[in-house]
């Protein structure tokens, strides 16, 4: 047989096959391969039990309150549902805030020690509700809560006399430095010295001749 007669058979062969397999093509398994079973290697060690939770997630679950109470006279400052890991920084924060003073002046002791602030309140050994003393540095005092101004009664706000306006608007046209000033203000307004002086003469005139 020569080589293009067995060509020709083979292409013949491959032909009357399917190109694509069927959507329900069956494998027929003892066709397979002979292979070995795959043994999974023995565990060395055990698996991991299920622990609970950790004392870092103890500390972010606990809440307690915080009292802030300065050591001389001053507003005291209670803070609810505070998580043990929360930091002086953060403590010293919310205390400024409600009492508008300066974080930087505000120094926090606990049992008459400092307290650092990147420490937790876990750090310091802190599990239940906690009172913190306050220091404030550099003589700065605590600022009073902000309050409402007092509605004063409309008497307060009664307009003076018309003869106590008259007199005022008297003394002030008698006084050289008024007309002065308007003087001034007309030459710089006109840009003409000579004008603003003629200007400022005729309303004075004019001032004048009507308070006679």
């Amino acid at each position: 047989m020569s080589e293009v007669t067995f060509a020709k058979s083979f292409l013949a062969t491959i032909d009357k096959r399917a190109i694509k397999l069927p959507a329900d093509h069956v494998s027929d398994p003892r066709k397979y391969p002979n292979q070995s079973p795959y043994i999974l290697p023995k565990q060395t060690h055990p698996f991991p039990r299920k622990t609970g939770p950790t004392s870092t997630q103890q500390a972010q679950a606990k809440t307690i309150t915080a009292t802030l109470k300065p050591m001389k006279a001053g507003e005291t400052v209670t803070i609810p549902d505070v998580a043990l890991d929360t930091t002086i920084f953060e403590i010293k924060s919310q205390y400024a805030a409600k009492i508008s003073i300066p974080q930087d002046k505000i120094k926090v002791l606990l049992n008459k020690k400092p307290a650092a602030d990147l420490k937790t309140l876990k750090d310091l050994g802190v599990d239940n509700d906690v009172e913190l003393s306050i220091m404030i540095m550099g003589g700065s005092g605590a600022t009073p809560r902000a309050q409402s101004p007092a509605v004063s009664s409309p008497s307060a706000f009664a307009p003076p006399p018309k003869e106590a306006d008259a007199n005022s608007t008297a003394g002030i046209l008698q006084t050289e430095e008024f007309w002065t000033d308007l003087q001034g203000f007309l030459s710089q307004r006109l840009r003409d010295e000579q004008e603003g002086g003629r200007l400022a003469t005729v309303f004075r005139e004019a001032a004048t001749g009507k308070k006679k």
